[in-house]
């Protein structure tokens, strides 16, 4: 009995601080003006938020194949999303002509 109120309150601590750390994600995204500071944002965060909702998932399921599955899941998120964020943040590197402005750029020789 106390076993599963110690599993409950893990899974319930893990999502809750997925969720604080979204919501964090979602106010830095709407509050930075300047567009490399969101893709910041916003790609630091879903990484740490989907480790969270992962160690909340591995306490409510157990080692089940459906953790197997989840587990697959997470890491192709885990690779995809550095990779569009980095492409984003090349994009507006490649067509903001005023990007100097905002931030410091490498001399170009």
């Amino acid at each position: 009995m106390i076993l599963e109120w110690i599993k409950f309150g893990a899974v319930a601590l893990s999502f809750a601080v997925a969720i604080v750390m979204l919501f964090i994600s979602i106010l830095g995204t709407y509050r930075f003006r300047f567009a490399l500071n969101r893709i910041h944002c916003a790609a630091m965060n879903d990484t740490i938020v989907l480790m969270f909702f992962f160690i909340g998932s591995i306490f409510a399921i157990g080692l089940d194949i459906m953790l197997v599955k989840f587990a697959l899941i997470i890491f192709i998120q885990w690779c995809t999303c550095p990779l569009t964020s980095h492409m984003l943040t090349k994009a507006e590197y490649m067509t903001d002509e005023h990007i100097g402005e905002h931030c410091e750029l490498p001399k170009e020789e």
